[in-house]
């Protein structure tokens, strides 16, 4: 009844094409093309020509005399006059985007055509040459017959000797312009695999580029033997390299895997025929960092890892060279950048593993400023720049230099967006942007600083979005979807936005559950066990244990749909998880908070039982140091403080200490928790000085973090805790500590206010305090 903005919402595209296709239906197709590539600038934007010049291109195009007046009638042109001269132009600016998207499909299609037209025509030579060689063969054997006839006749055999010549000439003349056209042709392959996939990658089109390096392919698979040399060789690893990068873009895994094998047969074959060209080592190293992504897409890190390692060394020696040729340099860029981020990312967080990073990915982006990244307008090159600050930002991150994480984030953001500008639909540009965005998100949470956090956790998941929008059915981009919402409700709980912290926990197990749907690809199940026990532990903490049951279940259920599990370099996946302790906490937590601490140690044995099981002869390291710090607590709180000291220290051990001394500001907080409590068992014990050197440089870390905390909802309470734990070995100070452990309390956000450790540790303080009153 009533036409309304929400009625048309979404239709403004198809209005717009509608009007735009039925303007020229009756038109010939040549007034089509004048339309869009003489009133539209290739940028897109409106271009105005002298009426009397439109008139003479309409005529000259076979158009009808009053073409021009029936397309100025329809609305679709426009004729104004400019200083006495009249002008023609399309009406308005709204149909600059239709026109160039129809001028854009038009010279895609007559691309493609060519292209098939040129593949034709030289199929079409090679048959007349086959054909050739077969006629000359022919006369070959006539000519011998006559030649054995001859012994009769002097005459004629030297006829026949003469026929025979001229015969020979005309097959090399054949095989000549047969070689010749197969040059050409595989030139204009080389254009395709080159040039024409490097550009149809900026818009998106990896379909097209799947098809077109397929029929390459097929080419490359039908040519007979003899026609083939290195450069043909090289020409068709390159094709099965693009075909690679294409279908690992598109989800296709298994195909993937396939070529990058194939390609890497063929190059290594021909090095050990002998040749050891530039050429050769180039196209063998591209095919590794194919491969590479490959093997990350199936989460098979340390295959990953060698392969880049191998594809820069074969590199290294080309690119110091004064005269290292562009594509070397290009590939080491792409090489360094792939490497730097799978360390940073993915690797086990260990001090030279980061240093390694940061070292790759400084070295890429110098590379890529080199050959012209940020000022030459060449979009991959600037994508494999933005890609390198992945590495880069995560590797500082780690090791405790976050100005500079936040700078090399700044930069490569300003380069990947900087290039999606230019190219929306690029997808490297976007999967680059999320990590960047990731990272940054990262940085700021080392800040203290989480809602600068949350607004680059949101950003980076907008562009997983669009990413996912793309290729829906790219299983990777909707596991590193899932990931970034993980990411994004730890921010809320750092933000003290507990409810909406674990409905993104929620929301991020539900995008897990869809990248394990029916494909084959690892999803990344390391991942999800940590978003599992973040939100279960969440859920525990509001006293929600259904809530914990039912985001348990889902985690199981999506390790039982996937099969195969993500790989740890170094360990299986079933190794990582127990040394890393995300199922056995969570049953731990929920016992804690219902002040269960006996069933906190029976979970305890389990959580060793099963630790020997997996890891056989398990070391106090291998121990997650969260789980005890957890087991110490509930010592502690069953007077048990010889055993809570025991726990601690072991929690002091582990692998959170050694992420501590790379300088996480997180990681840094995790290993002061478990001091705090340890230095209590101390202090209970009678171990005054030992619990005074254990707190003292906690509690300076805890007041320099606070004083420059911008809105970190928990620091307070673990200040507040650390206060308190000091105060028990300094009691001429004490009164003075609780204070102001209390005043900390006092300030916490409601959310966190209201939890059931916070009254714990208010009940703590406030009895200590009412002990110390005179």
């Amino acid at each position: 009844s009533e036409i309304s903005q929400d009625l048309l919402a979404g239709s403004h595209d198809t209005i717009l094409s509608t009007f735009y296709e039925r303007s020229l239906a009756d038109q010939p197709e040549s007034v089509r093309r004048i339309i869009e590539d003489d009133l539209l600038t290739e940028s897109g934007y409106r271009e105005n020509l002298a009426e009397e010049s439109l008139l003479r291109r309409f005529q000259a195009a076979g158009a009808a005399p009053d073409a021009l007046a029936t397309l100025v009638n329809r609305r679709l042109l426009r004729i104004e006059e400019r200083l006495d001269v009249r002008r023609v132009e399309l009406t308005h600016d709204v149909l600059t985007g239709v026109v160039k998207a129809s001028r854009d499909q038009r010279h895609e299609r007559e691309a493609r055509e060519a292209t098939e037209r040129l593949l034709a025509e030289q199929r079409s030579r090679e048959q007349a040459a086959r054909r050739a060689l077969r006629r000359a063969r022919a006369v070959a054997a006539g000519c011998t017959l006559l030649a054995a006839l001859a012994i009769a006749a002097t005459i004629a055999a030297v006829f026949s000797m003469q026929r025979a010549r001229h015969a020979e000439r005309v097959a090399q003349e054949t095989r000549a312009v047969s070689e010749q056209a197969r040059l050409q042709a595989e030139g204009l392959l080389d254009f395709l695999t080159d040039d024409l996939v490097r550009e149809l990658e900026t818009f998106g089109r990896e379909q097209t580029i799947a098809e077109l390096s397929q029929q390459e392919i097929d080419y490359f698979r039908h040519l007979p033997a003899q026609l083939r040399d290195p450069q043909t060789v090289r020409s068709e690893a390159r094709a099965l390299v693009n075909h690679v990068n294409a279908v690992t873009d598109l989800g296709d895994l298994g195909a993937a895997g396939k070529d990058a094998t194939e390609a890497i047969g063929l190059l290594e074959g021909l090095q050990h025929g002998g040749d050891r060209s530039d050429a050769t080592t180039v196209a063998l190293a591209n095919a590794y960092v194919a491969q590479f992504s490959t093997f990350v897409g199936q989460a098979d890190l340390a295959k990953a890892n060698s392969v880049g390692t191998r594809a820069i060394e074969l590199l290294r020696p080309i690119v110091e060279r004064a005269d290292a040729p562009a594509d070397a340099r290009r590939v080491y860029v792409e090489a360094l950048g792939a490497r730097g981020f799978l360390d940073a990312a993915f690797a086990p967080v260990t001090h030279e593993r980061k240093e390694q990073a940061v070292r790759d990915t400084r070295e890429a982006q110098r590379v890529a400023l080199q050959l012209g990244a940020r000022r030459s307008g060449d979009v991959t090159l600037d994508t494999d720049y933005a890609y390198a600050g992945i590495g880069l930002i995560r590797g500082l991150d780690d090791l405790g230099r976050n100005e500079e994480a936040r700078r090399a984030g700044a930069d490569a953001l300003a380069a990947a967006d900087q290039v999606l500008s230019q190219r929306p639909q690029y997808g490297q540009a976007l999967f680059a942007k999320q990590f960047i965005e990731q990272g940054l998100a990262a940085a700021a949470s080392n800040e203290l600083d989480p809602a600068e956090a949350i607004r680059f956790a949101m950003q980076g998941m907008q562009t997983s979005l669009a990413l996912v929008q793309i290729e829906p059915g790219n299983r990777i981009y909707v596991n590193n979807l899932a990931v970034l919402e993980g990411t994004l409700g730890r921010l809320l709980r750092d933000a003290g936005r507990l409810r909406e912290s674990i409905a993104y926990g929620r929301k991020s197990m539900n995008t897990f559950g869809q990248a394990a749907a029916g494909v084959a690809r690892p999803i990344d199940l390391v991942e999800v066990r940590i978003v599992m026990a973040a939100t279960a532990i969440g859920q525990a903490q509001f006293g929600d244990p259904a809530g914990v049951g039912a985001t348990v279940a889902a985690a199981d259920a999506l390790a039982l749909a996937d099969g195969q599990g993500s790989h740890v370099p170094g360990a299986g996946l079933e190794a990582f998880l127990a040394a890393n302790g995300a199922d056995s906490i969570v049953p731990a937590t929920l016992a804690y908070e219902r002040d269960d601490f006996g069933a906190v140690r029976r979970d305890e044995q389990d959580y060793l039982a099963h630790l020997r099981a997996v890891l056989h002869q398990p070391t106090a390291s291998d121990r997650s140091c969260v789980f005890s710090d957890l087991v110490g607590r509930a010592d502690y709180q069953l007077g048990d403080f010889a055993a809570a000291e025991r726990a601690e220290r072991t929690a002091a051990l582990g692998t959170c200490q050694e992420n501590a001394a790379n300088g996480s500001v997180d990681d840094r907080r995790t290993v002061a928790q478990s001091a705090t409590w340890l230095s209590m068992a101390l202090a209970r014990e009678g171990k005054r000085t030992e619990a005074a050197q254990t707190i003292a440089p906690v509690v300076t870390m805890y007041r320099a973090l606070a004083a420059r905390n911008r809105g970190d909802a928990w620091l307070p309470l673990e200040f507040a805790g650390a206060l308190y734990a000091q105060s028990l070995s300094d009691p001429s100070h004490g009164a003075a500590l609780l204070a102001e452990a209390a005043q900390e309390v006092d300030h916490l956000a409601p959310a966190i206010a209201r939890l059931h450790d916070t009254r714990a540790w208010r009940a703590r303080i406030e009895q200590a305090q009412r002990r110390s009153d005179p």
